[in-house]
């Protein structure tokens, strides 16, 4: 009997609380009509049971909302969570917009477009103020950066990104699929990598107090920083641990595994990464040889214009993927996909990503713009001769030296020479004249 009637009062409580939202806030009226999933799952929130409103965070004026001139980002959120928007604008997601595409300084200037400017630049100024990546997301369709590029890179200003947009449920934002929406694919395999790690296969297998997931390790003790325990960083050379987060880490790693056994596979990853960095910068030096001697197809000046630099070879972290020459791309290929594949495997304890789907395609690759830099230096050495000797028709040496080639030919086709000897003749004839 006692259950029965704290049920009802719970009921009755939850009951008048509704009666006294929908009172107070102009939103739930149409919304339970038009949109009542959203209004549900709210209701099932940590928000509404503590009386927070659509207007506490949507504010009251509802064609502002639906214009879009009013936003919910996460200063709005960081009213209330001080200490959680300080820690995540410590982080590399407090600077995703601009590390992936908020530049609009080749476009034209509206006012709200004016604003994103600070995000990079002091007021007034041409100068960056942090390093900017954004010509991939320049060079896109506005359909593309909203979809392939902006739902991700929104988490510098978007809680929702991780939370959801009308949830609480911290189960949904710790929840290692939750990283893996943004954290996967070719350019990042880290949830596959984890997956398919001994950690995942134990998380999923025996469950989550098993084995460590994503903010086991990157956000501790619930922080928002999630960049804590990542060693590489601006303040030193790429690929170089820094000590401070690489101590972390160990303190992290040392909670289940030895601190030695940590540190070599930490230090084994450090190096993976250097090495992955080194055979990139090779690639890179032959292809900038290639362009520097004419040789890539299309060039740069017979493409469309970089959306920073022109009609110029741009190989660093502005690279584009469109309307490359084929070393370019296989370049693009080793520089984004197999070099962080190769050692965020390595760092994500997985040894397949870290070598066959990181470090061989690597290599591999490497091989195939060695081979087709070898090529097109050959052909360009060839056509050069040629055009020493002269490529007129009617050029009596070269007339002569087409007739021999024929009749050689001829005596292969007839099986009259071997293969052996016709290569042999052949070459003879082309040293005898320069060819």
């Amino acid at each position: 009997m006692k259950n029965f009637y704290l049920s009802a009062l719970l009921l009755f409580t939850a009951n008048v609380a509704a009666v006294t939202a929908d009172a107070a806030d102009p939103c739930l009226e149409c919304h339970k009509k038009n949109t009542p999933g959203i209004v549900k799952y709210w209701e099932k929130s940590a928000h509404f049971q503590k009386q927070v409103s659509c207007t506490d965070c949507h504010g009251n004026d509802p064609e502002a909302c639906h214009n879009r001139t009013m936003i919910v980002d996460a200063a709005k959120c960081g009213a209330c969570h001080q200490a959680e928007l300080a820690d995540h604008r410590k982080s590399k997601h407090g600077i995703a917009g601009r590390a992936g595409g908020a530049c609009t300084r080749n476009q034209p200037k509206t006012a709200e477009q004016q604003k994103t400017c600070i995000r990079c630049h002091d007021p007034g100024s041409s100068i960056p103020t942090i390093r900017t990546e954004c010509a991939r997301f320049l060079a896109q369709t506005p359909e593309m950066q909203r979809q392939g590029c902006s739902a991700c890179h929104s988490v510098e200003a978007r809680c929702d990104v991780c939370h959801t947009k009308h949830g609480t449920d911290l189960a949904v934002a710790r929840d290692p699929g939750t990283c893996g929406t943004c954290h996967m694919g070719p350019d990042h395999p880290q949830m596959e990598a984890w997956e398919t790690s001994r950690h995942g296969v134990l998380y999923k297998q025996s469950g989550k107090d098993s084995a460590p997931a994503c903010v086991t390790c990157h956000m501790q003790a619930s922080s928002h920083n999630v960049s804590r325990g990542i060693s590489s960083g601006p303040r030193r050379e790429p690929g170089a641990p820094n000590d401070e987060e690489r101590e972390f880490m160990l303190t992290v790693c040392s909670r289940c595994h030895t601190r030695s056994f940590a540190a070599r596979n930490l230090a084994d990853a450090d190096r993976i990464r250097l090495q992955s960095d080194a055979l990139v910068q090779e690639a890179q030096q032959i292809v900038a040889g290639l362009d520097k001697d004419g040789l890539l197809a299309p060039s740069p000046v017979d493409r469309p214009a970089h959306p920073l630099f022109g009609k110029t070879l741009v190989l660093d972290s502005q690279m584009l993927y469109e309307n490359l020459s084929s070393v370019e791309a296989l370049l693009f290929k080793m520089k984004k996909f197999y070099a962080p594949t190769s050692y965020k495997g390595a760092f994500h304890q997985n040894p397949d990503y870290a070598h066959w789907y990181g470090n061989a395609p690597l290599k591999l690759t490497l091989s195939e713009i060695k081979s087709e830099a070898a090529l097109l230096r050959k052909i360009d050495l060839l056509r050069k001769r040629l055009d020493n000797f002269g490529t007129k028709a009617g050029n009596p040496a070269l007339e002569d030296v087409i007739g021999k080639l024929r009749a050689l030919n001829e005596q292969r086709l007839k099986n009259e020479i071997t293969e052996q000897e016709y290569q042999k003749r052949k070459n003879s004839i082309l040293d005898e004249k320069g060819l």
